[in-house]
């Protein structure tokens, strides 16, 4: 797999920029981008995890800087964002990422994973509450964090039977642990059985990991790894900061354990990156993790903004058209 350098996704996230401006319309009623939303979800364990919902299909045109015009899209044609952050981490690292995705017509919800932000308590049987200690987390405690991407789901599909999103374009966006958590969550969906008249899971198309860890306290995603649908069936972007030696190390151990399943592209660049679904991104930082998003002189945001844009938002015809999808067991 050809990987190309990071001067040469900055400069075509460039090219991406005017992307709203080609979406300018003239619009016939006074719409504006939705404030984000809190939200707090319940897990299957009992934990209320806090979330921040960017509702999408509002996409924010070119025009004066304090008149922007917003069209609606149709929200069956919308893509799903999840977004997890690292450890010690909160949601509100993707405020800035989530915004800006939301201004181009895509849904995101960021929660805060349990242990971290406002979601550091759980619901005993007995109906008492329990704090959950970040420091006192162990490799059971983690992957809990898995459930608490399935809460984030079942939010949008949710919004998908409602219209609001088109589920079969999931995107999910994991940082250092985040990134974990991402990737086995990804494996579940992958691997749930089928219901003659229902569809469960098979959502997830795309994955973007910063600064991807291979375990974190017992927490790893080697497992996941194998699973053919997450080695190779899947859109996947790595970044990492260059100048962090363990970072980058996990960061090449993942990709050296996927690129084998993914088809070299051919063409000139461009015709490349619209055929390539196995992209490595090493910047000149020591930054990692959501820290990449915020770098000053990085185009991080708008990369990951491109990713989702030729992988998802071009290649919807590729995948299951929207349908709405209402458990036959009533447990959605």
């Amino acid at each position: 797999m050809v990987q190309l350098p990071f001067r040469f996704f900055a400069a075509l996230a460039l090219c991406f920029l005017p992307t709203c401006q080609l979406l300018a319309q003239p619009v016939e009623e006074e719409l504006k981008v939705p404030d984000p939303e809190n939200v707090t979800l319940r897990t299957k364990d009992g934990v209320p995890i806090h979330c921040t919902y960017y509702a999408g299909g509002f996409i924010e045109t070119s025009g004066d800087k304090d008149k922007k015009k917003v069209k609606k899209k149709p929200g069956k044609e919308v893509v799903p964002i999840i977004m997890l952050h690292g450890w010690e981490g909160s949601r509100g690292e993707y405020d800035i990422l989530a915004s800006g995705l939301q201004r181009l017509g895509h849904a995101v919800i960021v929660p805060d994973l349990r242990g971290h932000g406002r979601s550091t308590t759980i619901e005993l049987a007995n109906g008492e509450e329990k704090e959950i200690k970040l420091d006192r987390m162990r490799k059971e405690d983690l992957m809990g964090f898995v459930l608490d991407v399935e809460a984030a789901k079942k939010f949008l599909l949710a919004k998908n039977n409602a219209g609001e999103l088109n589920i079969e374009l999931l995107c999910v966006v994991g940082a250092d642990v985040g990134a974990i958590a991402a990737v086995n969550w990804a494996a579940m969906d992958w691997t749930r059985p089928q219901l003659p008249a229902f569809k469960q899971g098979k959502d997830v198309k795309a994955l973007v990991l910063l600064s991807p860890q291979q375990s974190h306290k017992g927490f790893t995603l080697s497992n996941a790894l194998k699973h053919r649908v997450i080695r190779g069936g899947l859109s996947l972007m790595l970044i990492v900061g260059a100048q962090d030696r363990k970072a980058i190390q996990d960061t090449k151990s993942v990709y050296s354990r996927v690129e084998r399943f993914h088809e070299e592209p051919t063409g000139n660049a461009e015709e490349r990156l619209k055929k390539q679904d196995l992209f490595k991104i090493e910047s000149r930082t020591s930054l990692q993790g959501t820290q990449l998003l915020r770098a000053r002189g990085l185009s991080v945001n708008t990369i990951i903004a491109r990713f989702i844009d030729f992988r998802l938002v071009r290649k919807t015809e590729d995948y299951p058209a929207w349908a709405e999808r209402k458990s036959p067991l009533g447990d959605n």
